[in-house]
């Protein structure tokens, strides 16, 4: 007391009012909360902070008060924001029935992180979260295992609700043997194996790369490399590009575990390849490889350059429309079904591209036979390995692919043949049938509206969100950013995870039956892209 007397002066006269120190927080909460969202680091948001008290200095005494360096931005977002977001994802995940994890393992510096995620069925459709982040360097099963299951167990998420594990596909992970995924197995009957399959259609890309004649891989980081260091070549090169009157772009780098890479480098390369194949054809530049000379001047190269960027076109739409946040096991079957079509019919016809046939007929006829032999290898090489993870889980992946076509299409013979593939525990199926009978009323119902079903399930999402202000806050910073592909599906695409959420809510009864069954089957991944998203955001912090 005698303490307080001496300095209550000192304290009086510099204590902030409640109401100051609230919004000071509340503002550099919101600061830290944007940077993180748009990948600032935290020094970059110290130095903002800097810039915003010098020219609001004058004007508001919140942002004099501010103050975020890069120890208080950590703690900020470490110690309130984290904790706050994903306490929120973990009250949704223990309202859903089922859920999934998702992980994966990366380096930062020295550094071994492990992100755990989960995906889940909520009031408004499909929703993924990262809920723990890891630090060990042990990457056996066994200790995966134990480090799993403590975050379920720290997190009280229900060990029964869990329905898959998604990871990529390494045998550590999801080997018959001994992996994450058989410790897991052991503990829960019918566990699903959660297969990436943008891992898979990338795997099989390098065994088909194999078969083909010429090594483009190789070929394509030699090409990146020559320039990639030296200024003068840059420059001699450009030099090439103004000769055939063509906008100097830079060759992409090719790396080899990066999923979307190849398709791109080759793209950009046979963008350029005029005034490229020149600079490497002068006999005059004494600097260039020799290995690169020849492969520029042989029309096999070319030819086989041509048919990578026609079939992986293919390869890469389908990849790319996996990793999409809306895409769950409901589209796997759909989407890979679809592509390995589209192969087959390359195979059967034995067409490889228009610019591909060309070139094929001006070659010598022994050469030609050689490389669409090498293509058809190529092809059927990539089918097997994709079908070897595919036919594992084919048959489930079917039977829950219908109710991806919404509930119009949707037979109870369909929903029977589900439940004895899935084994859901728990589900009365007399009641489930009724439940069912009502959400098919209830749709044909809300179709016979005036207003277009894309409207009324917009408007019921929006709804939604304006009962909690904060439903969208637990969502990663890429739930809430749609990639340039998801906005332009935006328009009047019905997703069925929003379907069924509506009618849900709208139906005048509950259908518990229904939704643990809908619960289910949306908590599987299609692929384990959103982990893999979690360290390209982790970059930009760190």
């Amino acid at each position: 007391m005698k303490s307080f007397n001496i300095n209550r002066q000192l304290i009086t006269s510099t204590m902030k009012p409640n109401k100051e120190i609230e919004e000071t927080a509340a503002a550099e909460g919101v600061f830290v909360y944007h940077g993180g969202k748009h990948g600032h680091s935290y020094l970059s948001q110290q130095c903002i902070t800097n810039v915003l008290k010098t020219i609001f200095s004058s004007s508001s005494a919140i942002s004099k008060s501010m103050s975020c360096g890069r120890t208080k931005c950590n703690s900020i977002a470490v110690n309130v924001l984290a904790p706050y977001f994903t306490q929120k994802v973990l009250t949704e995940v223990k309202q859903a029935y089922f859920y999934s994890i998702m992980f994966d393992a990366s380096n930062k510096g020295n550094t071994k992180f492990f992100p755990v995620c989960v995906q889940y069925f909520s009031k408004i459709g499909v929703k993924k979260g990262i809920i723990d982040l890891i630090d060990d360097a042990d990457e056996s099963a066994t200790n995966i295992f134990e480090n799993l299951m403590t975050v379920i167990k720290k997190s009280g998420l229900p060990f029964d609700g869990l329905t898959s594990i998604g990871a990529d596909n390494t045998n550590v992970n999801m080997g018959n043997n001994h992996s994450v995924y058989t410790l897991f197995n052991n503990e829960i009957e019918n566990l699903f194996k959660g297969n990436c399959y943008c891992h898979i259609l990338h795997n099989g890309v390098k065994w088909g790369h194999q078969q083909l004649t010429v090594d483009i891989e190789k070929f394509l980081v030699m090409t990146y490399a020559h320039f990639s260091h030296s200024a003068k070549r840059v420059e001699e090169l450009k030099s090439y590009h103004e000769f055939y009157e063509q906008d100097f772009h830079v060759l992409l780098k090719h790396i080899k575990i990066r999923w979307l890479s190849l398709y791109s480098s080759i793209e950009r390369l046979l963008l350029v390849y005029k005034p490229v194949k020149s600079y490497f054809s002068d006999q005059l530049n004494k600097e260039i490889p020799k290995e690169l000379e020849n492969h520029f001047q042989s029309e096999e190269t070319l030819c086989v350059l041509s048919f990578l960027h026609h079939v992986l076109f293919e390869i890469q739409k389908t990849n790319l429309e996996l990793q999409k946040e809306c895409i769950t096991a409901i589209d796997s079957y759909r989407i890979i079904t679809s592509l390995q079509y589209k192969l087959k019919q390359r195979l059967n016809t034995g067409f490889f591209g228009i610019h591909c046939r060309q070139m094929l007929d001006r070659i010598p006829s022994d050469t030609s036979i050689e490389l669409q032999a090498s293509f058809v290898r190529f092809i059927s090489t990539f089918l097997e390995y994709a079908d070897k993870y595919f036919s594992q889980n084919v048959a489930i992946l079917e039977a829950i692919g219908h109710f991806g076509n919404g509930i119009e299409n949707l037979t109870w013979s369909r929903i029977q043949k589900c439940i004895e593939l899935t084994k859901i525990e728990g589900l009365n199926e007399d009641n489930l049938f009724n439940e069912f009978t009502e959400l098919k009323l209830t749709f044909e119902i809300i179709k016979k509206k005036q207003v277009p079903l894309f409207d009324q399930i917009q408007f019921f999402l929006s709804n939604e969100q304006e009962k909690d202000t904060n439903t969208s806050l637990p969502m990663t910073i890429r739930q809430n950013e749609m990639d340039e592909e998801e906005q332009e599906d935006q328009t009047n695409v019905i997703r069925s995870y929003q379907l069924w959420a509506m009618l849900f809510a709208v139906n005048a009864t509950p259908t518990p039956n229904m939704k643990k069954l809908i619960c289910f089957l949306y908590s599987i991944p299609a692929s384990n892209a959103y982990v893999e998203c979690v360290f390209s955001d982790m970059k930009h912090i760190y």
